[in-house]
């Protein structure tokens, strides 16, 4: 690889500046003293500092408007990258220059440009698969929602066919119900910046409401809780984080098998408060423990009609919201543990490492 001086603009300009000034004086004095010796024609001193002057002057103004190509290089490079970038190319990039001598602005001006085009090509990828999966999500439940209607309109059906039907109908348009929530609610958290509630949060008390709110789910699988809470109290939007419990409990139960125990633990340290959500559920792949929480990303096939994949999305957005954490840990067969980390005040990030017992 070739060897590359990086300078500062600064010292370029003055180092080259200076450097075609001594040269194209030294080039002038050598012409004037040619011409003078060889046409004998004796020039006085002063005629020939004002040709030497004007030598220098042309000559200096050629060779620095030609030296001026290498400092505008990188950002004509980039000013045309950026009109395809426009017209929506964000697959360009713009190659480092390969001179012996650089500038150092010129390094990061490129260098910075290709970080943001790599982010805006990454953003685009990210808005084509929203989109393709927000149209996969919706496509299935109208089709049955289509198919189950015409069969309805069409007669002839028994009055228990009729209820079964009628009770499908009902519940794919529940699932688009639950889908268009989640999508509004999702769409509110990326556009919140700030958290605007502070109130003080008894969150042991807040997980216990939440079992109770999901009674009517783990009641009909048989399922039972075990709760080791102590006192936690934090400082927080309330409304927030009922919403971290009750996805996660709710993805407990819903993954958890008849008669099983989904065990709810918390600690607290000088600055944080951890909680630990366990179930003995299916669980989660190794290899898809990363992913859990990108939108519309299921493990399986089989999940699908479980939810959409948008839970632990807003869990996730929630939670840096927060100046939380959250982790995973889990294995085939054995279970899910998620395990969430809240600041005592939501102004402030969550120091408490959450590294799985």
């Amino acid at each position: 690889m070739k060897k590359q001086f990086v300078l500062p603009l600064r010292l370029y300009h003055s180092l080259t500046t200076l450097l075609t000034l001594f040269f194209c004086c030294g080039v002038s004095s050598l012409l004037v003293y040619l011409l003078d010796s060889l046409t004998g024609l004796q020039l006085e001193l002063p005629v020939a500092l004002i040709i030497c002057s004007l030598l220098t002057i042309v000559s200096g103004a050629l060779l620095l408007a030609w030296e001026a190509g290498f400092y505008i290089r990188p950002a004509q490079s980039v000013v045309e990258a950026t009109g395809r970038i426009a017209k929506g190319d964000f697959a360009v990039r713009v190659p480092q220059p390969e001179n012996l001598v650089s500038t150092e602005e010129g390094v990061q001006l490129i260098a910075n440009f290709n970080r943001m085009a790599k982010e805006l090509q990454s953003i685009d990828h990210m808005q084509k698969g929203f989109t393709g999966s927000v149209s996969h999500e919706f496509k299935t439940p109208l089709s049955s929602i289509v198919g189950f209607s015409e069969i309805l309109l069409e007669g002839g059906l028994s009055e228990e066919e009729r209820r079964e039907y009628t009770g499908l109908v009902h519940e794919e348009a529940l699932r688009l119900s639950r889908l268009a929530e989640n999508l509004l609610r999702l769409s509110r958290l990326d556009a919140q910046a700030i958290v605007m509630r502070h109130e003080n949060i008894a969150v042991d008390e807040q997980i216990r409401q939440c079992v109770i709110l999901l009674a009517e789910r783990w009641e009909t699988k048989d399922i039972s809780f075990s709760l080791d809470l102590p006192a936690l109290s934090i400082e927080s939007d309330p409304d927030m984080t009922k919403q971290v419990w009750l996805n996660l409990i709710d993805n407990a139960i819903k993954y958890s098998a008849k008669g099983s125990i989904i065990q709810i633990t918390g600690e607290s340290a000088p600055d944080s408060i951890c909680v630990r959500i366990c179930d003995e559920g299916i669980g989660i792949p190794e290899d898809k423990q990363a992913h859990i929480f990108e939108r519309f990303y299921q493990c399986d096939e089989s999940h699908q009609e479980k939810g959409h994949g948008l839970g632990l999305s807003i869990v996730k957005r929630i939670l840096e919201l927060l100046g939380g954490q959250i982790a995973c840990r889990s294995q085939i067969g054995k279970g899910t543990e998620m395990i969430v980390a809240l600041p005592l005040d939501s102004g402030k990030s969550c120091l408490l490492p959450i590294s799985a017992k």
